[in-house]
């Protein structure tokens, strides 16, 4: 699994739209279970409490652990000691969020907590859970894999040429040839040093292109996209616009 969202892994519409499902089912099973003693409370309270603090816990660890983990790189920091850290001060936010729901729908029971009780609470939850989806998520690509792999139309048999352009397709890297393209399990930026080339560039934290592929540029209001010979559209970023300009690949107005 990718942890950050630079290349359009964690953090992307797809990664949301999977993390927060996930987190609305085990919402509803942790609510059923209730774990540490609130199954002595009714289901319903229970069901909604599981349910926010779930939903709620994934998206600040969704938007919270990238950022850690990105600063971590930066010092040049192990990716397991970063992740270890970020899982340990993220759980002091859940573990907020968790006494104010709390405190909203049974406050009868705050009499029985503490700080420290909140966030071990939170830590235990956060680590478990996202190591169950750490495993989910392994399983899900391996699965992806072995399909495209077993596929009789996989497009890896058409590709024929060097690379001319490498797009971020969720946790793989659609590999575009000058004859067909392929998919590669691999982050964007191991794509770009494993088939692009020198005088390429990164315009979009999802896309790269070879300088031979780029014919024009077109504009639509303040958004630039760059005509590949392929036939693709491909997004400039707005902090790549300098650079593709420089390039001579758009134009200056």
């Amino acid at each position: 699994m990718q942890f950050e969202g630079s290349d359009g892994r964690m953090g992307g519409p797809r990664w949301w739209a999977r993390a927060l499902s996930f987190a609305a089912i085990l919402g509803v099973l942790l609510g059923v279970i209730g774990p540490f003693g609130s199954y002595l409370n009714p289901m319903p309270l229970r069901l909604l409490d599981q349910v926010v603090m779930t939903i709620g816990g994934t998206v600040l660890a969704g938007v919270l652990i990238p950022l850690q983990l990105r600063f971590g790189r930066r010092l040049g920091l192990p990716l397991p000691f970063s992740l270890a850290v970020s899982l340990v001060i993220t759980a002091v936010p859940i573990a907020a969020l968790s006494a104010l729901v709390s405190s909203l729908i049974w406050p009868w029971n705050l009499r029985y907590y503490k700080p420290s009780t909140w966030y071990f609470e939170a830590i235990l939850m956060l680590t478990a859970l996202f190591t169950l989806w750490v495993v989910l998520e392994g399983a899900r690509a391996a699965w992806r894999a072995n399909s495209a792999a077993a596929s009789p139309a996989a497009p890896v048999r058409l590709a024929v040429g060097a690379a001319i352009c490498l797009q971020t397709e969720d946790n793989y890297v659609r590999v575009h040839r000058e004859r067909g393209s392929s998919l590669e399990l691999m982050p964007l930026h191991e794509a770009i040093e494993r088939f692009g080339r020198t005088d390429g560039l990164q315009v979009h934290r999802s896309w790269w292109v070879a300088a031979s592929a780029v014919e024009g540029a077109e504009r639509d209001a303040r958004n630039w996209r760059l005509r590949l010979s392929n036939g693709l559209r491909v997004p400039v970023a707005r902090n790549r616009v300098v650079e593709a300009r420089a390039r001579g690949w758009i134009g200056s107005s």
